[in-house]
């Protein structure tokens, strides 16, 4: 096309037609223009298909952290509800209230005392986004504001973990470990034996189940296992709700 108007052009030239050669001078540049222009708009078009399709991508990832996490969760919070009941009888023994007629539970429930739940969230993708600066990719700001939100709650995990390592440590495991024999304790509580048949009677507890120290653990445990239900529930309603809002941005594309 653009070579016809030249061939045009040069022949008004050569007839001595400016006004004409002008028009179709005109015509050429606006022709340029045009494509230009939608060369543009293709190039646009392109990185905007290739924008989206990281987005995509990035939160197809996502929704297969959360849905791992929520897995997680149920567990985790299933776990730590057992665990406050089973901390709960044993300061209600101690404190006289409940007594324990049964070796093998109170063998058991002693020594799931050393027992550390742990909720480590999947959020590699999360870390990916903000480590190199593609966070913008994600345009609906409902989602940023969630994982923004979560990743919060995630800091707040980890701090109660580290917190919550150093009671087990020093409140807990010490007072065990000066007054019950660990390796018999483990055997009952991993194998479906009798405690009596490992050697363990209701005296080997005695020192132990009288220890302030040890009882102030537990109670300190159930006070953190109450505070990490209630954090993995808040967890667990968010990452509900992100899973929501990504699932329809999925379906829409």
């Amino acid at each position: 096309m653009i070579k016809f108007f030249r061939q045009i052009r040069f022949k008004h030239m050569n007839e001595n037609k400016t006004s004409r050669y002008l028009k179709y001078a005109i015509g050429e540049i606006i022709l340029v223009v045009i494509g230009i222009l939608i060369a543009l708009q293709i190039n646009n078009w392109n990185e905007d298909r290739k924008t989206r399709q990281s987005e995509i991508k990035y939160l197809t990832n996502i929704k297969l952290d959360i849905e791992r996490d929520l897995v997680a969760l149920d567990t985790q919070i299933k776990l730590r509800k057992n665990k406050f009941a089973t901390t709960e009888s044993l300061i209600l023994h101690i404190d006289g209230v409940k007594p324990i007629s049964d070796l093998d539970v109170l063998s058991k429930n002693v020594f799931s005392t050393i027992n550390e739940e742990r909720f480590t969230p999947n959020n590699s993708t999360y870390t990916e986004l903000t480590s190199s600066g593609n966070l913008s990719l994600i345009e609906n700001d409902s989602i940023k504001r969630l994982l923004l939100e979560l990743e919060e709650l995630y800091k707040d995990n980890q701090f109660g973990i580290e917190h919550e390592a150093f009671e087990y440590k020093e409140y807990i495991n010490k007072q065990l470990f000066k007054f019950v024999d660990m390796d018999k304790l483990k055997k009952a509580f991993y194998k479906k034996v009798s405690a009596k048949n490992y050697g363990l009677n209701f005296k080997h507890f005695d020192n132990l189940l009288k220890s302030l120290e040890y009882k102030n653990g537990l109670t300190i445990s159930n006070t953190i296992s109450q505070i990490f239900i209630e954090s993995y529930e808040e967890i667990k309603n968010k990452s509900t709700k992100l899973l929501e809002i990504i699932k329809k941005e999925l379906k829409n594309d």
